[in-house]
Protein backbone atom coordinates (compact mmCIF):
# COMPACT_ATOMS: atom_id res chain seq x y z
CA UNK A 1 0.00 0.00 0.00
CA UNK A 2 0.95 3.62 -1.21
CA UNK A 3 1.45 6.11 1.93
CA UNK A 4 -0.66 9.21 1.55
CA UNK A 5 2.62 11.45 1.04
CA UNK A 6 3.24 9.65 -2.48
CA UNK A 7 -0.85 9.54 -3.48
CA UNK A 8 -1.19 11.77 -6.76
CA UNK A 9 -4.27 13.13 -7.54
CA UNK A 10 -4.09 15.20 -10.73
CA UNK A 11 -0.52 15.01 -11.01
CA UNK A 12 -0.03 16.63 -7.78
CA UNK A 13 0.45 14.97 -4.12
CA UNK A 14 -2.47 14.63 -2.34
CA UNK A 15 -0.49 16.04 0.37
CA UNK A 16 -0.36 19.26 -1.49
CA UNK A 17 -3.75 19.66 -2.86
CA UNK A 18 -4.88 18.88 1.04
CA UNK A 19 -2.91 21.82 1.97
CA UNK A 20 -3.75 24.31 -0.42
CA UNK A 21 -7.37 23.53 -0.18
CA UNK A 22 -7.14 24.12 3.59
CA UNK A 23 -5.07 27.05 3.30
CA UNK A 24 -7.68 28.47 0.64
CA UNK A 25 -10.54 27.55 3.57
CA UNK A 26 -8.88 29.31 6.38
CA UNK A 27 -8.48 32.74 4.42
CA UNK A 28 -11.91 32.36 3.64
CA UNK A 29 -13.30 31.96 6.94
CA UNK A 30 -10.87 34.55 8.50
CA UNK A 31 -12.42 37.06 5.70
CA UNK A 32 -15.71 36.30 5.49
CA UNK A 33 -18.04 39.42 7.29
CA UNK A 34 -19.25 38.52 11.05
CA UNK A 35 -23.05 37.44 11.01
CA UNK A 36 -24.18 38.23 14.49
CA UNK A 37 -25.55 35.00 16.06
CA UNK A 38 -24.43 32.93 12.56
CA UNK A 39 -21.97 30.40 15.18
CA UNK A 40 -22.17 29.24 18.27
CA UNK A 41 -19.36 31.47 20.11
CA UNK A 42 -16.28 30.07 20.90
CA UNK A 43 -13.43 31.82 21.36
CA UNK A 44 -11.68 32.82 18.69
CA UNK A 45 -8.61 32.96 19.65
CA UNK A 46 -8.88 28.79 20.15
CA UNK A 47 -10.33 29.14 16.15
CA UNK A 48 -6.97 30.80 15.50
CA UNK A 49 -4.75 28.60 17.22
CA UNK A 50 -6.09 25.97 15.81
CA UNK A 51 -6.09 26.81 12.31
CA UNK A 52 -2.52 27.50 12.26
CA UNK A 53 -1.67 24.44 14.23
CA UNK A 54 -3.16 22.51 11.43
CA UNK A 55 -1.52 24.88 8.97
CA UNK A 56 1.84 24.21 10.14
CA UNK A 57 1.72 20.54 10.41
CA UNK A 58 0.50 20.19 6.75
CA UNK A 59 3.15 22.57 5.45
CA UNK A 60 5.81 20.31 7.95
CA UNK A 61 4.26 17.02 5.96
CA UNK A 62 4.58 18.71 2.80
CA UNK A 63 7.84 19.87 2.40
CA UNK A 64 11.35 17.87 2.52
CA UNK A 65 14.54 18.88 3.21
CA UNK A 66 17.79 16.83 4.21
CA UNK A 67 18.28 19.83 6.94
CA UNK A 68 16.35 20.35 9.35
CA UNK A 69 16.48 24.08 10.78
CA UNK A 70 16.27 25.66 7.44
CA UNK A 71 12.86 23.41 7.19
CA UNK A 72 11.22 24.39 10.41
CA UNK A 73 12.64 28.10 10.20
CA UNK A 74 10.96 28.44 6.93
CA UNK A 75 7.86 26.95 8.23
CA UNK A 76 7.50 29.34 11.12
CA UNK A 77 8.06 32.19 8.61
CA UNK A 78 5.90 31.10 6.48
CA UNK A 79 2.99 30.89 8.99
CA UNK A 80 4.20 33.89 10.69
CA UNK A 81 4.29 36.30 7.80
CA UNK A 82 0.78 34.74 6.42
CA UNK A 83 -0.58 35.76 10.31
CA UNK A 84 -0.04 39.25 9.82
CA UNK A 85 -1.42 39.76 6.54
CA UNK A 86 -4.20 38.05 7.38
CA UNK A 87 -4.65 40.21 10.62
CA UNK A 88 -4.45 43.19 8.21
CA UNK A 89 -6.34 42.33 5.55
CA UNK A 90 -9.08 41.87 8.13
CA UNK A 91 -9.57 45.23 8.00
CA UNK A 92 -10.68 45.55 4.67
CA UNK A 93 -13.72 43.28 5.53
CA UNK A 94 -17.09 44.75 7.10
CA UNK A 95 -17.00 43.43 11.09
CA UNK A 96 -13.64 42.44 11.03
CA UNK A 97 -10.51 44.23 12.71
CA UNK A 98 -7.33 43.25 13.28
CA UNK A 99 -6.22 41.72 16.58
CA UNK A 100 -2.66 40.91 18.32
CA UNK A 101 -3.93 38.53 20.30
CA UNK A 102 -5.07 36.79 17.03
CA UNK A 103 -1.56 36.64 15.98
CA UNK A 104 -0.09 35.81 19.04
CA UNK A 105 -2.55 32.78 19.30
CA UNK A 106 -1.56 31.95 15.19
CA UNK A 107 2.00 32.18 16.42
CA UNK A 108 1.52 29.84 19.46
CA UNK A 109 -0.03 27.47 17.16
CA UNK A 110 2.63 27.54 14.50
CA UNK A 111 4.92 26.76 17.09
CA UNK A 112 3.14 24.72 19.58
CA UNK A 113 2.97 22.26 15.43
CA UNK A 114 6.07 22.46 14.17
CA UNK A 115 7.48 21.59 17.93
CA UNK A 116 5.07 18.67 18.38
CA UNK A 117 5.56 17.10 14.59
CA UNK A 118 9.90 17.45 14.63
CA UNK A 119 9.84 16.35 18.30
CA UNK A 120 7.97 13.21 17.27
CA UNK A 121 9.94 12.59 14.10
CA UNK A 122 12.85 12.40 16.14
CA UNK A 123 11.68 9.97 18.61
CA UNK A 124 10.08 7.98 15.51
CA UNK A 125 13.70 8.16 13.83
CA UNK A 126 15.19 7.35 16.79
CA UNK A 127 13.46 4.46 17.61
CA UNK A 128 13.76 2.75 14.21
CA UNK A 129 17.47 3.02 14.27
CA UNK A 130 17.52 1.75 17.61
CA UNK A 131 14.87 -1.04 16.22
CA UNK A 132 17.48 -1.78 13.20
CA UNK A 133 20.55 -1.93 15.36
CA UNK A 134 18.78 -4.62 17.31
CA UNK A 135 17.69 -6.80 14.42
CA UNK A 136 21.45 -6.19 12.93
CA UNK A 137 23.27 -7.58 16.35
CA UNK A 138 20.93 -10.02 17.55
CA UNK A 139 21.68 -14.13 16.71
CA UNK A 140 20.43 -15.64 14.01
CA UNK A 141 18.00 -18.49 15.52
CA UNK A 142 16.82 -20.18 12.74
CA UNK A 143 14.98 -23.72 13.15
CA UNK A 144 16.90 -26.70 11.89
Amino acid sequence: MQSVSGVRLFGFRLGILILVVYWCAIFTGTHLPVIPGGMPRINDKVLHFTAFFILATLLCYCTTSKRVWPRVGWIIATCLIYGVVDELTQALVRGRTPDVKDFFADALGTLAAVSLYFGIRAVWRSWRRATRRRRATAPNRSLS
